[in-house]
This record gives C-alpha cells, sequence and structure tokens, in this order.
C-alpha cells in the first residue's frame, strides 16, 4: 500500500514538472515570436525626441551618472520602470534610434506574457489555458497605425503596468498561511510599489490605492465575519494579513517620496512641474466624448480615428476585445460590491484589477485634460490590467458554459460551445497581428537631418525640443543637439527644461555653433536678435541651418527651470 501510494505521488509530481515544462516552453517560444512581431510595429511608428531622450539617459546612466545629475526630466522620470530596460538593451546596441523600437516591443511583449498568467491565476488543466488565451487574445494585434502608437511609441505609462502585473502574480503564487508569507509579502509589496512609484508617480493610482481598498474591504468582511460567529476577539487577527497589506500599500507612497527627496538632495534629475489637477464640471462633460474614444484608440477599435477600409476593417474587429473587457469589468465590479457564497471573500487580484481599471479611467476624466485621443497614454496600463480581468473572469464561464445546462437536444449537448468562438477570435487576432507585423518601418524622425549635419561637419548646436535629442541620437551621438524654446515675457531663447541635459547648455564646458530652425516659435528673426548675424546659412529640406563663428551657448538666456 505504501508503495503503492509512493509511486502515485511520484507520477503527480512528474505529471507537475512535465506541466511546468510544457509552460516554460510555450512562454519562452510564444515570447520570441511575439517580440519579433511588435518589433516589426513598433518600427512602423518614427522615432522622435521624446523616445530618443531616454536612450540619452540611459547612455549617460551606462557612464556612471546613474542619478542624471543636471538633468532638466519631464514630469515622470521611469527611471526605474522604463530606463533599466533602456540601459540594457543601449548596452547591447549603443546610442541609436533602434533601442526605443526595441524597448517598445520588449515592454509590450511583456505585457502580453504577463496579463495572461495573472489572468490564468491559480487555475490548471483546460481553465488555465482559456483563461490566458482570452488574456493574450485581447492584446495579441495592436494597431500599427493611427493614436495606439502610444502602446509601442515611445515609454509613457504603458510599461508602468509590468511591475504591477507582477505585483499580482505575487500576491497570488504567495499566501497564507505560510507564516514567512505574513511578513515577508507585505514587504515585497512596500518595495515593489515604492520602486515604481519613483519611476512612475500614476502607480499611486494603479497600485496603492485599488490595493489598499480591495485589502480594507477584504479585512471588513472578515471582521464583520468573525463577529456574526462570535469570535469576535479573533476577528482582527484573522483580518491582520490584508491589514498588513493595505497598510504596506500606503506606506510605499512615503518611502517613494523619500527617495525622490534623497535623489534631488545629492544632485540627481530634477522632475518638472505636474499639469494635472482637479477639473471644472464644465470640461469634464466636454472631454467625456473623447474618453471612449481614447478607450477605443488604445484597444486598437478606435474606427473613426483612422483611414482606409483595412484600418477601419482593422478596429471594428477590435470592438470584440473592448466588449469582451467591459464585460470582464462589469463582472468583477459585481462580485466586489456582491461576493459570491462560495467565495465570501471575492479575488484579490481580481479586486485589485477592477479597481485599478475603474480609478484609472476615473483620473482620467476628471484630472486630465483630453486634448485629443493621443492623451490615450494617460491610460495606458489599463489595456494590460483589463485584458488580465478579462482572462480571469471570463475564462471559466467560456468553457463551463455547455448548451446541456439548458437543456439543449443533441448529442453534443455537454460540448463547450463558446470554445470554437475563441479559437476563431484568436486566429482572427492572428492574422491581423501578422498584416500589422507586415508593416512598412518608417525612418526615424530627423535621420535626414542628422546625414546632412555630419556631412557638414556641424557636431554641436541648438534646436527645438522636437528636432534636438531626436538628432543627436539619429547620428550616434556624433551631432549634439541642445533644446531650445521660446520663453518668458521678453520672449528670449532659453534652453529647454524638459527632458533635456542641462549641463550641454553651460557655455564654460560645451559649446555650439549652429541652429536649426523648423516652422514654429523660434524663428531665424529671433536667432539672428539673439545671436547676430550668421556666417553661413543653409536651407535642406524644410530646416534654416544657421552657422555662427562662435559660441552661442553664452548668448542663452539662463533657463529658469520650473523643475521640483
Amino acid at each position: 500500500m505504501g508503495e503503492t501510494t509512493r509511486r502515485q505521488s511520484l507520477g503527480a509530481a512528474a505529471q507537475r514538472h512535465l506541466g511546468l515544462a510544457w509552460w516554460s516552453l510555450a512562454t519562452v517560444l510564444g515570447g520570441a515570436a511575439l517580440l519579433f512581431c511588435y518589433l516589426r510595429i513598433a518600427g512602423a511608428t518614427q522615432v522622435n525626441s521624446d523616445g530618443a531622450g531616454l536612450v540619452l539617459q540611459a547612455s549617460d546612466m551606462l557612464h556612471g551618472n546613474l542619478l542624471l545629475h543636471g538633468w532638466w526630466d519631464t514630469d515622470v522620470s521611469f527611471i526605474t520602470t522604463e530606463l533599466p530596460e533602456y540601459m540594457g538593451v543601449t548596452a547591447a546596441a549603443g546610442v541609436r534610434p533602434e533601442v526605443v523600437h526595441v524597448c517598445s516591443a520588449l515592454t509590450y511583449t511583456l505585457l502580453v506574457l504577463l496579463a495572461a498568467f495573472v489572468a490564468r491565476g491559480r487555475a490548471r488543466g483546460a481553465e488555465g489555458i482559456v483563461r490566458a488565451l482570452l488574456a493574450a487574445t485581447v492584446m495579441l494585434a495592436p494597431q500599427p497605425n493611427g493614436p495606439t502608437v502610444v502602446l509601442l511609441g515611445s515609454p509613457d505609462h504603458v510599461g508602468t503596468a509590468v511591475p504591477l502585473l507582477v505585483l499580482l502574480l505575487l500576491l497570488d503564487r504567495v499566501q497564507p498561511p505560510r507564516s514567512w508569507a505574513r511578513w515577508l509579502v507585505p514587504v515585497c509589496v512596500t518595495v515593489l510599489l515604492a520602486w515604481t512609484i519613483v519611476g512612475d508617480a500614476l502607480a499611486e493610482v494603479l497600485g496603492v490605492v485599488p490595493l489598499a481598498l480591495a485589502c480594507l474591504l477584504r479585512a471588513g468582511r472578515i471582521i464583520i465575519a468573525a463577529r456574526r460567529g462570535g469570535a469576535s476577539t479573533g476577528a482582527w487577527r484573522a483580518a491582520a494579513y490584508d491589514l498588513s497589506l493595505a497598510a504596506a500599500a500606503v506606506i510605499a507612497v512615503p518611502v517613494a517620496y523619500a527617495v525622490n527627496s534623497l535623489i534631488r538632495r545629492l544632485g540627481g534629475y530634477r522632475l518638472g512641474p505636474a499639469t494635472y489637477h482637479p477639473l471644472p464640471w464644465h470640461r469634464v462633460a466636454q472631454d467625456a466624448p473623447l474618453l471612449w474614444q481614447s478607450v477605443l484608440a488604445l484597444f486598437g477599435a478606435d474606427y473613426a480615428g483612422v483611414t482606409g477600409a483595412g484600418n477601419v476593417a482593422f478596429a471594428l474587429a477590435h470592438l470584440a476585445g473592448v466588449a469582451v473587457v467591459l464585460a470582464a469589468v462589469a463582472v468583477a465590479a459585481w462580485r466586489l460590491i456582491r461576493p459570491s457564497r462560495s467565495a465570501p471573500l471575492g479575488d484579490l487580484a481580481a479586486d485589485v484589477l477592477v479597481l485599478a481599471v475603474v480609478v484609472n479611467i476615473a483620473a482620467y476624466l476628471f484630472v486630465v485634460p483630453i486634448d485629443n485621443i493621443y492623451s490615450a497614454h494617460e491610460i495606458g496600463p489599463v489595456m494590460a490590467l483589463g485584458a488580465a480581468l478579462a482572462g480571469r473572469m471570463l475564462g471559466g464561464p467560456l468553457l463551463r458554459f455547455r448548451p446541456s445546462r439548458l437543456r439543449l437536444p443533441g448529442p453534443r449537448r455537454g460540448f463547450p460551445v463558446l470554445l470554437p468562438v475563441l479559437a476563431a477570435a484568436l486566429a482572427c487576432y492572428v492574422l491581423l497581428l501578422g498584416v500589422a507585423a507586415a508593416s512598412p518601418q518608417r525612418m526615424p524622425q530627423n535621420v535626414h537631418l542628422a546625414t546632412w549635419l555630419r556631412q557638414h561637419h556641424l557636431s554641436s548646436g541648438l534646436a527645438p525640443y522636437w528636432q534636438a535629442s531626436s538628432v543627436t541620437v539619429d547620428s550616434g551621438g556624433a551631432v549634439t543637439m541642445v533644446a531650445v524654446a521660446v520663453r518668458g515675457r521678453n520672449h528670449r531663447l532659453e534652453p529647454y527644461p524638459w527632458e533635456s541635459d542641462g549641463r550641454l547648455a553651460d557655455p564654460a564646458t560645451h559649446t555650439a555653433n549652429f541652429m536649426v530652425i523648423v516652422p514654429g516659435p523660434v524663428t531665424g528673426k529671433l536667432a539672428v536678435k539673439t545671436f547676430g548675424k550668421p556666417a553661413r546659412t543653409y536651407r535642406y529640406q524644410s530646416y534654416l541651418i544657421l552657422v555662427w563663428r562662435k559660441n552661442l551657448l553664452a548668448a542663452l538666456a539662463p533657463s529658469r527651470t520650473p523643475a521640483r
């Protein structure tokens, strides 16, 4: 009897290991195929100064400037979210525009895989596979053009979902009653959330608020149930783990702020001012239609924002993904409010996901001025979080729905009839992914200008923001550009304190002898007024290049940086 039991346990262990091996192999092969496709889709977008600035920051960090001393950053630093990835790719590839495409493709591949694993949860067998496939299908084929370049263009909040999905995997995999989990998991929650907030404060909206609310709600239910059962003395002890998770999430905020304060004191980067604030009600009502269009754009379903029959058909096919995510949000919200008797505490990961989606969209509507649907990058993480929620909420019911429960006639009444629907949708999205991956690749935004400047031996100059960092990266660092802008009441040229290296504007250590002019506020007339008559003037395509025989940096007005 003992021998039989031992053989059965060994067989079960071998089966588990075999299943793990198959999942690992499928993940690696699927990830490699997705990475190739997403690299092609990312290549259909133009690299501009937003992405190029991160390449230059990563290069500077690789050369020892880990805190980015002298840098004027945007209102988001990405120093703990996107920049580590950029450092790795830049170390391998060097300073070149393709780094932006590679990092965008890596980030999106990670999001698809992590969303699939979070959707799978602790489910095994067929249900685990269906859950994972449903989540992956929703995200599988991003639109290669139009406003959805926020997913595979320059980094802007989309990658913030990566550590948050890792956090949900941690909460899913490591649970009490393991004694060490009761103290180690809350510590990991604080560290991971604080790390993410340092790079992107949006993690407070996506991680801190949803996790704290979900855990407090669970703790309240535990305490109420214990007191109803007459065990009031042990109610708080039973809820201790969930309360500790809520406290860990809240503690992450001051920890992150302390780290950012320390970075400033040590002379690190300076953040630009936050531009978001509570909006008046009339602006909220005005932005409401754009909110819906932004959601459609994010999921590749904005059929009104693209042109051409193929692109419109692509968008219409993605309406199915939007419908699935909306259904999952509705189901998860209902279960959050009214949990089932079989699971009175609900599903923590699902609760956090639905709260994150709702809170992010609410903040987008009430705090962010929505100028156009390209503002959808502010809700970029909703794509991955919504897909993970869809797989987690609807994968099991999709598998279990069988006509026999509806007493339908026929020999196949026990067949899960919705599985062919999922298979057809997956096949359709795979086809769309192939179409998107076949899109023509686009040159970086200013690569021709960078080539022209190198050919004319112009290596250090000034330009507006959208040409400055872009030209530097397009030239492989051979041409160094300082971003300038018209600022102040006197309309003087100043270094532009936005994702740029302020040290390059110091005339004591750097020089600049030419300026690139494009249609816009920075005009040739203003350049002549500031620096005097140029020695040479060139025209190349839409660019005007003015060259002097002196260091222009000495004549620039000092930047009145609003950095914080």
